[in-house]
């Protein structure tokens, strides 16, 4: 069953963001719903597995590379260092990472699989993929098409905001830790 979430101006209304023109909120507020549903579905995809999606994300970064070094990971999976490290502490307690010190640089420690962490990484690419399918797998392929379309021009928007951002921001400020 379909609902639409703002059927009347009172609606629209309700979700006016001062300075900014309706149709912009409008929009923000489509993509924030969207990604809120997207959480709850992959959370709920992922309850078959007794780990989080972040960590199941982290998975997926190290079944690329595996044995990237612990920083490098932080900066792949867009968090923070002291995050990676909570994160990366209970992975390895539950046996599906290891963490070593690199052979050549003392400074960096590196991140490996274990096998059972590369079963669960199977597992958890199968339950992506069926998120995906479920998702925006249903679209017709020329929505897709302008959907990504959409979002790669917003992200590029984006983009240029943290720079200019970056630019003026003089006292640090804004830096994110990591």
């Amino acid at each position: 069953m379909h609902h639409r979430l703002h059927d009347t101006e009172s609606d629209h209304e309700h979700h006016r963001i001062e300075g900014v023109d309706p149709l912009s909120a409008e929009v923000f507020r489509a993509f924030k719903s969207q990604m809120v549903l997207n959480r709850r579905l992959m959370t709920k995809m992922f309850t078959v597995e007794t780990m989080h999606p972040a960590q199941a994300m982290c998975l997926r970064a190290l079944s690329r590379e595996d044995g990237i070094s612990q920083t490098d990971l932080a900066d792949a999976l867009h968090v923070s260092r002291p995050t990676v490290t909570t994160m990366l502490q209970k992975m390895e307690a539950a046996g599906v990472i290891e963490r070593r010190d690199d052979e050549h640089d003392a400074r960096l420690t590196r991140i490996y699989m274990t096998e059972a962490g590369r079963a669960m990484s199977e597992r958890f690419h199968a339950l992506f993929a069926d998120s995906i399918s479920a998702s925006v797998g249903q679209m017709p392929e020329d929505d897709r098409r302008e959907l990504v379309r959409l979002l790669d021009d917003l992200n590029e928007h984006v983009r240029r905001a943290i720079e200019a951002f970056d630019e003026t921001d003089t006292k640090g400020k804004g830096e994110t830790t990591r």
